[in-house]
C-alpha cells in the first residue's frame, strides 16, 4: 500500500534521515581522530619519509605502465594540504622540543651580553 504522505510528514522523514546519516558521519571522524591520534608518531614518520626519501616507480613489463602499490597511490596523493595539515599538528611537539634549547640559548646569549656591558674595558 502506497500511503500518500504530507508536506510535513516529508519534511519530518527527511530530518530523521538526515539526522541518522549525521550520526553515522560523526562516528566515522570520530574512529578516524582516534586512530590518528593513537598512529601519530608512525604517520609522522612514514610521511616525513615518503617526503624525503621518494620511491622509485618500477616500471611493469605491460606496456610502459607504471606499477604501483596501495602505499605509492597513498603516498603520491598527499597534497599540500595535507602536509600543511600535517605540520600544524605537530607544531606542539616541536615547541616543546625547540623551547628548551631556546631558553638555553638566550640565557647563554644574556650572559655574554651583561658580561659585555658590565665589564667592558676602559681606554
Amino acid at each position: 500500500m502506497n500511503k500518500q504522505q504530507t508536506p510535513l510528514e516529508k519534511l519530518i522523514s527527511d530530518k530523521n534521515r538526515l539526522q541518522e546519516r549525521c550520526l553515522l558521519q560523526e562516528q566515522k571522524l570520530n574512529a578516524d581522530f582516534t586512530y590518528i591520534q593513537e598512529n601519530a608518531a608512525s604517520l609522522l614518520l612514514s610521511g616525513f619519509s615518503a617526503l624525503v626519501f621518494p620511491k622509485q616507480k618500477q616500471a611493469s613489463p605491460n606496456a610502459g605502465q607504471t606499477a604501483y602499490t596501495k602505499e605509492d597511490q597513498n603516498i603520491e596523493s598527499l597534497g599540500l594540504t595535507d602536509i600543511l595539515s600535517l605540520g600544524r599538528s605537530l607544531m606542539p611537539v616541536a615547541w616543546d622540543i625547540i623551547k628548551p634549547i631556546l631558553i638555553s640559548w638566550g640565557i647563554k646569549k644574556a650572559g655574554s651580553v651583561l658580561s659585555k656591558v658590565l665589564f667592558k674595558k676602559k681606554m
